[in-house]
């Protein structure tokens, strides 16, 4: 159990990650105006929470940017490589599975603790459908960042910053990222 826990911990921090356009939006949905007044407003409806975010924001960030450099970093490794002849873009199901997002955007109210504890609640199930079965594909950064997202085979997944003509056109090997369902280009 002892080697799984910084696996899992760090998948948390992934799923996390995909979570900050939301808190961004959350802050947006409170505003009344974009003005210095209704900032401070917003700010002052719990300054306690948005510091939370803020820090979450930050950590989470450069948790997925180091991860997004250690797939790169591992794919130029001797991994397993193989040839892939047909894959499926996935693009649209992780933009699909961000919709699940709105609702803490919609329902957040930032002044009352039982609202913040719903959110919680409801974003605690989503992380363990998405930390129990590796999704850490399903973040909505990585398409903010330009990379792609294909699935073939048996749920394997590529992260690629290859479009899907380029992937066929030059039938690229993908390198399997440790011993996960993770490969990349």
């Amino acid at each position: 159990m002892k080697g799984r826990l910084p696996g899992t911990i760090f998948r948390w921090i992934l799923y996390i990650s995909s979570y900050i356009p939301v808190f961004i939006m959350i802050f947006l949905n409170n505003l009344n105006a974009f003005n210095s007044e209704e900032f401070l407003k917003t700010w002052n409806l719990n300054y306690n929470l948005w510091i939370i975010l803020i820090v979450i924001t930050i950590f989470s960030l450069i948790s997925l940017i180091w991860w997004l450099y250690l797939l790169k970093k591992q794919s130029k490794l001797k991994n397993k490589s193989i040839e892939v002849k047909k894959y499926e873009l996935k693009d649209s199901e992780v933009l699909n599975f961000f919709v699940t997002y709105i609702i803490p955007i919609l329902s957040l109210n930032p002044s009352k603790l039982p609202s913040i504890i719903m959110n919680l609640i409801l974003i605690i199930i989503e992380g363990i459908y998405f930390v129990r079965n590796n999704a850490v594909y399903y973040n909505i950064l990585l398409i903010a960042f330009g990379y792609h997202i294909f699935s073939f085979g048996n749920g394997n997944i590529i992260i690629t910053r290859l479009s899907k003509e380029n992937l066929i056109f030059d039938k690229k090997n993908v390198k399997q990222i440790g011993t996960t369902n993770i490969y990349y280009v």
